[in-house]
């Protein structure tokens, strides 16, 4: 059975992270594939061709000098990115959760013998450029449950001893939460795009499953 219910919603969630202000020139050298539209006549001393006029050919036109965003997808996130670059995302969206659960939540739940059930309700408007639910959900779950959970080690506070952990929930081992769903939904509008964060208190003996079995005998 739900007891209670929470939400925090988050407007105009992030699905890209800045990791820098300004990719830098990258040229094209030798052993590289000109583009024909170049007309090459040399090289300079450092490798690099150069066009009619001596400048250097730009490789990353489109790009050069404009911010890096990386898209908030945990496949890429955990497997190909330098653990500098993988902690600044990780720590912008703690400080996205810090914010908004400290507005929108109560500064404490009290569970007693009963658990609590997670939801994250993504809605967006749908394009192929999206991760898939599970990749773009698994920061998002993780950062979020970080930012209600206690501080329980030293590790977990900054120099200046400040912390992302706000304490609202005692820990989030599966003996505290149990269940975690996720679920998208296609919106029209850019302006509707949101994210609802949703916690559930439930007692010891409720089953997500049995609930839609239910839902499923039912209709």
């Amino acid at each position: 059975m739900i007891l209670k219910k929470w939400k925090c919603s988050i407007k105009d969630y992030p699905t890209e992270i800045k990791v820098s202000d300004k990719r830098r020139a990258v040229w094209y050298k030798l052993g590289d594939t000109i583009p024909k539209k170049y007309v090459i006549s040399t090289i300079d001393k450092e490798g690099f061709f150069i066009d009619d006029k001596g400048n250097r050919i730009l490789k990353n036109v489109k790009t050069a000098g404009k911010p890096k965003m990386l898209t908030i997808n945990a496949q890429k996130i955990y497997v190909g990115i330098h653990h500098s670059v993988r902690s600044k995302i990780v720590n912008e969206l703690h400080a996205l959760f810090n914010e908004e659960f400290k507005k929108q939540l109560p500064a404490k739940i009290e569970l007693g013998e009963n658990k609590i059930m997670i939801g994250l309700h993504f809605q967006d408007v749908y394009t192929n450029k999206l991760p898939d639910l599970d990749n773009l959900a698994n920061l998002f779950v993780k950062c979020g449950v970080d930012c209600l959970t206690t501080v329980n080690n030293p590790n977990q506070m900054t120099v200046l001893s400040t912390t992302h952990k706000l304490g609202i929930l005692p820990d989030d081992k599966m003996a505290f939460i149990p269940h975690i769903y996720c679920e998208f939904t296609d919106v029209k509008d850019v302006k509707d795009r949101r994210l609802d964060f949703h916690i559930y208190l439930v007692t010891p003996d409720f089953n997500l499953g049995q609930v839609l079995e239910s839902t499923l005998k039912s209709a």
